[in-house]
C-alpha cells in the first residue's frame, strides 16, 4: 500500500516537473521555428521565421564588442553610444534573412541620417561568403564578421534572424527572433530615444 502511494506521489511530481521545464523552455515554440540547422562549434544555429517582437523589461545593457567589418574596419558598439543601433544577426544561408534584408535597406536609406545606425552581423562567415552576397544584392548597410561567433554566443542567439535595438544609452529597448518586417523595424525604430 504504501509503495502505491509512493510510487502515485513520484509520478504526480514527475508530471509537475514536465509541466514546468516545457513552459520555460525557451525553444518550446515549436511552430515558429524552421529546422535549418548549421555546424556550429557549440551550439546550432537554426532559422527563425517569426515571432512577436518584445520589449526588453527591464531595458538591459547591450554587451559591448568589437568586430571587423568588410573593408578592415573595426567597429566597438560602445563607440556609438549617442546613437540609436539597430543589429541584426543573420547569415547567407538563411532565407528569412534574405527575405528582411531589403526592409534593411530600405531602414538604412530612411534613417542613416537620423541617428540610426544599421549594423548587419553576419553569424559564422568569412568575407569571401559575405561580400558578394552583399554586393550583388546592392546593400549599404555596415556589415560586421563574427566568424567566430564570440558575439553571437555572447548575445545568446541559437536562431536567426535576431534583431536587437540599442537605444542611446546603450540599452536593448527591443528584441526579435524571427523576421521582422518594414513597418515592425520602423515601430521599434520609432520607440527608441529621439
Amino acid at each position: 500500500m504504501k509503495k502505491n502511494i509512493l510510487l502515485a506521489v513520484a509520478a504526480v511530481l514527475l508530471v509537475v516537473a514536465a509541466a514546468y521545464v516545457s513552459n520555460n523552455n525557451s525553444f518550446s515554440n515549436a511552430a515558429t521555428t524552421s529546422l535549418t540547422t548549421v555546424e556550429a562549434s557549440h551550439s546550432p544555429i537554426v532559422e527563425q521565421a517569426e515571432q512577436p517582437i518584445t520589449p526588453s523589461e527591464p531595458k538591459e545593457q547591450a554587451i559591448d564588442f568589437t568586430l571587423t567589418d568588410m573593408d578592415g574596419n573595426q567597429v566597438t558598439l560602445s563607440d556609438l553610444r549617442g546613437k540609436n543601433v539597430y543589429i541584426n544577426f543573420w547569415t547567407t544561408w538563411c532565407k528569412w534573412c534574405k527575405k528582411e534584408m531589403p526592409d534593411i535597406e530600405k531602414i538604412h536609406q530612411q534613417y542613416k541620417d537620423k541617428d540610426l545606425i544599421v549594423l548587419a552581423v553576419d553569424v559564422g562567415e568569412d568575407k569571401e561568403k559575405a561580400k558578394p552576397y552583399i554586393e550583388d544584392n546592392g546593400y549599404s548597410f555596415r556589415v560586421l564578421l563574427d566568424t567566430d561567433k564570440q558575439v553571437t554566443e555572447a548575445y545568446q542567439v541559437r536562431s536567426i534572424p535576431v534583431s536587437l535595438f540599442v537605444d542611446k544609452e546603450g540599452n536593448i529597448a527591443h528584441k526579435k527572433v524571427g523576421f521582422m518586417t518594414e513597418e515592425e523595424m520602423k515601430s521599434a525604430i520609432n520607440e527608441l530615444s529621439p
